[in-house]
């Protein structure tokens, strides 16, 4: 198998070395080192990437989102991350929202332009929107009070809180708007032993607690919890067996 991802701290990225690392990446590079597959992972830009796990033999990609218009274009290891997206608000206010009538009446959303969550938030009618050019400026918007809310994600705004003197413990999820889950996308020509047994490594190390000693301490620990037990979520688009 050729594994590749992309650039997306801190799940993945190079290291001073040009070594691909990150919480995912090690978690990664474990289970293929269970499964007994000899080469390293490499990291490419996501098109390229996406790319040859469409087109080419023996590719595994990650961390790709598992969703209805792919379902068919992979076969699947997974999940080995969730993320949860919705509506983030200052920790110490505890503004409650509880539809998104709720999230109208608020005193200004932020996300940032050109980003999905902008775009889905316009579609839906919200027109009390913010958006910097910048995603780490909503979050210096949130805590600086001229928004209430940061339309982002539990794991996308982590590497922001980097750049600022922010913890993300001064921050909520009041609202969750999708939840996402990310698989090890392998190209459709793998033998379905290959995906059994990467599957049933990936259970057993759920189920051992490397899955949690990986990311505890990079990853939220609600994503941590539900993601440690074996099975798949209930995909809507999938039969009763699927």
């Amino acid at each position: 198998m050729r594994v590749v991802t992309e650039h997306s701290p801190p799940g993945e990225y190079l290291d001073a070395n040009g070594r691909v690392t990150g919480a995912t990446a090690e978690l990664v590079r474990e289970l293929m080192k269970r499964a007994g597959e000899p080469g390293d992972i490499v990291l490419l830009p996501w098109a390229r990437g996406y790319r040859m796990a469409l087109q080419e033999p023996n590719v595994a990609l990650f961390e790709a989102t598992r969703s209805e218009i792919r379902e068919d274009l992979f076969k699947w290891v997974g999940p080995i991350k969730r993320v949860t997206g919705g509506f983030f608000v200052r920790r110490q206010d505890d503004l409650a929202i509880e539809t998104l009538d709720d999230a109208r009446e608020l005193n200004g959303v932020c996300a940032y332009r050109g980003g999905s969550d902008g775009q889905s938030l316009t579609a839906l009618g919200f027109t009390n929107l913010e958006q910097p050019t910048r995603p780490a400026q909503c979050l210096e918007m949130l805590m600086h009070r001229r928004v209430d809310a940061w339309m982002t994600s539990d794991i996308g705004h982590l590497p922001l809180f980097a750049e600022t003197d922010y913890s993300a413990n001064d921050v909520t999820l009041a609202y969750i708007t999708s939840a996402k889950y990310l698989y090890i996308a392998m190209s459709l020509d793998t033998a379905d032993a290959t995906v059994a047994r990467w599957q049933k490594i990936l259970d057993k190390m759920k189920l051992d607690g490397t899955f949690a000693q990986y990311y505890r301490g990079t990853y939220p620990d609600e994503m941590i919890e539900a993601l440690s037990h074996p099975g798949h979520p209930d995909f809507p688009w999938l039969d009763q067996g699927g």
